[in-house]
């Protein structure tokens, strides 16, 4: 915490320190705990992270305040989708397309993918902008 309180301290006081992919790992890994596997710039939030929902929300809320980015137009249900409600026709029909059918899961979910790369863009840029395959 110490760490990612120095990193806000400092990029509220600079805009021009550069944040770099690291950084958001490191936010990243303070936030979710156990992430496992190789992280790179196209590593997604919600397909890589399984960050769903609620979770989404709160994740994006912290990072803006710890990166001092203005998340105005930034509407969590999109990439992370709405908290779970508990459809049972809806499970039924995912499990169906996604282990029958055999189809992606991010096919299935139809979320658009938000990636570190673009956090590590909307930080550096200190405001929320859509990613460029939305």
């Amino acid at each position: 915490m110490l760490v990612i309180t120095l990193r806000q301290d400092l990029v509220s006081s600079n805009r021009h320190l550069t944040i770099t992919l690291n950084d958001i790992y490191d936010f990243s890994k303070k936030q979710l705990w156990s992430i496992q596997g190789e992280i790179t710039e196209t590593t997604s939030l919600a397909f890589d992270f399984n960050i769903a929902g609620l979770d989404g929300k709160e994740y994006m809320d912290e990072y803006s305040k710890v990166f001092s980015v203005d998340l105005e137009g930034f509407d969590w249900v999109t990439y992370f989708g709405p908290e779970a409600g508990g459809n049972p026709i809806s499970l039924i029909y995912y499990l169906y397309k996604r282990f029958i059918l055999g189809i992606s899961d991010h096919e299935v979910s139809e979320l658009p993918d938000l990636n570190l790369g673009h956090l590590v863009e909307c930080a550096n840029n200190g405001k929320w902008s859509k990613p460029k395959n939305v």
